[in-house]
Parts: structure tokens; C-alpha cells; sequence
């Protein structure tokens, strides 16, 4: 039971560390006109996030599937209803607890199709970036994705940098000390799986301590618990220590493993 616990903690650290992605939502492609199907709209969505996966370092991001999507609005069809009220694409980040959002949308331009995807930082609000083009088909859509696409989401891998203008009459001022920039703390669901990871790993370490107590309750009614009075208050002090040890040792696990799941699922 011991080699159990370890292993259990091990585990939980492990994947509390692991946690340091931001979550990129690529939300479901819209038309403005319902002229094109759901499966070329999901198609279109698909390649999106295709070439944000290959962007992307995975040590870094995240990119969240179609299902991760809809597990946190509810269902497939309040999805589709929610993307399509949705008046601010970084508030419909946020209700998926993403750090950066995506969409594309269809329009049309005279006979041609047109499409715009926007690229938002959910954290701030702010535009992060965008492009557009239009085509005859589908498939000039997905060829404007294929060229512009990937340019678009590598701008999450650097800010954009202030332009300096020397101006040569005016002394320079001396250059302040860079001040560190501080990470963001992990979301709320970090510090509550870390907690029941915590929580878990004290409540089996009462458990190892008692289970020392048991073996000296035992050992004690082995010696001086053969008769009488003794022999049944020796019995009982063991059984009772033996129970509240199993009972910590299954509430301790329980509590660890739901920390841990909460680590996986979030």
C-alpha cells in the first residue's frame, strides 16, 4: 500500500507540472448566408486547426478539439447556437476557458465567396491579428487558408515589438531596468486539482501513520491481551485503528485520484 501511495503522489506531481499549455480555440467555421454545407464549414474548421497544430509547439500550446469544444458549451447544437449569438469571439474564449480563440466567416463579395478569420488574445480582449481573401469555390477558400493561415497563428509566438525613433538633437534618456515579466497564474482549476492532490497525499500519510498504530495495537493484544477486560479492550483498540486506517487509506486515494482527474480533464 505504501509503494501505491508513492506512486499515486508521483503521478500527481507529474501532472500538475505538465500543465503549463495555453489552450487555443479553433471555433466552428460560420457562413453568413447558409449557402455552403456543414461538412465544407467543418472542413474549412478542420484545416484551421490543422495548421495550428503544425505551428504550434506542443510543449507550449494546446489546441483544443471539436469535442473539448462542446463539452464545455453543453451539446453539439447549443454549440452551433452559442457561435452563432456570439457577439465577441474572446468572450466565447473565455466560456471555453481558452487563452487564445479562432474563427472563421463566410461571406459573399458580388459572385465570389469570401472568408475572414480573426485571431483574438482572450485574456485581453485584443485582436491579435486577422486575414481575408475571396474565391469562386470552396476550394479557393481553402487554399486562402493554406497561404495565410499559418502566418496568422505565429503570431502567438511573439509580441509585437514598440518602434524606436532616434531623433540624433535629443540626448538619449538612460535605458530604464527591464522588469521581469511575471507568468500568469494557472486558471482556477490548476489550484483546485493541486489542492485535492494535496489534500489527498496528507490524508494517506495519516493513513501510514495509523497503519503504524494498528501493528502496535495488535502486538500489544498479542501480549498482554489473553483474558478477561484486557483481552477484549486490547481486540477492540486494534480493529478500531485497523478500520479508521482502510478508511483513510480509501478516502486519501479517492481525493488523490480526483485530483488528478481534474488535471487531465481540464
Amino acid at each position: 500500500m505504501n509503494r501505491l501511495f508513492f506512486a499515486l503522489l508521483l503521478l500527481a506531481l507529474a501532472t500538475a507540472y505538465g500543465q503549463v499549455q495555453e489552450r487555443v480555440a479553433i471555433i466552428n467555421t460560420l457562413d453568413d448566408h447558409d449557402s455552403i454545407s456543414v461538412a465544407n464549414l467543418t472542413y474549412l474548421t478542420d484545416k484551421l486547426r490543422e495548421t495550428a497544430v503544425n505551428v504550434l509547439p506542443a510543449d507550449r500550446f494546446g489546441v483544443m478539439t471539436t469535442e473539448t469544444i462542446v463539452a464545455f458549451l453543453g451539446s453539439m447544437e447549443n454549440t452551433v447556437k452559442v457561435c452563432k449569438e456570439a457577439s465577441c469571439l474572446a468572450e466565447l474564449g473565455r466560456q471555453v476557458s481558452a487563452d487564445y480563440v479562432s474563427q472563421g466567416r463566410i461571406g459573399r463579395f458580388n459572385e465570389n465567396l469570401t472568408i475572414k478569420v480573426e485571431l483574438y488574445n482572450v485574456t485581453s480582449g485584443n485582436l491579435m491579428g486577422s486575414f481575408t481573401g475571396e474565391s469562386e469555390n470552396i476550394a479557393g477558400l481553402r487554399n486562402i487558408i493554406d497561404e495565410k493561415a499559418a502566418e496568422l497563428f505565429k503570431k502567438m509566438l511573439v509580441e509585437p515589438k514598440a518602434i524606436v525613433v532616434e531623433k540624433p538633437e535629443v540626448a538619449k534618456p538612460e535605458p530604464k531596468p527591464e522588469v521581469p515579466k511575471v507568468k500568469p497564474f494557472p486558471r482556477t482549476s490548476f489550484w483546485v486539482a493541486l489542492g485535492l492532490d494535496l489534500a489527498g497525499a496528507a490524508i494517506l500519510g495519516c493513513a501510514v501513520y495509523e497503519n503504524g498504530k494498528t501493528k502496535e495495537a495488535y502486538d500489544k493484544y498479542y501480549v498482554d491481551g489473553q483474558s478477561g477486560d484486557d483481552y477484549d479492550k486490547a481486540w477492540k483498540k486494534a480493529e478500531d485503528s485497523r478500520s479508521k486506517r482502510d478508511m483513510l487509506y480509501v478516502i486519501g486515494s479517492l481525493v488523490l485520484v480526483s485530483g488528478i482527474g481534474v488535471h487531465i480533464w481540464f
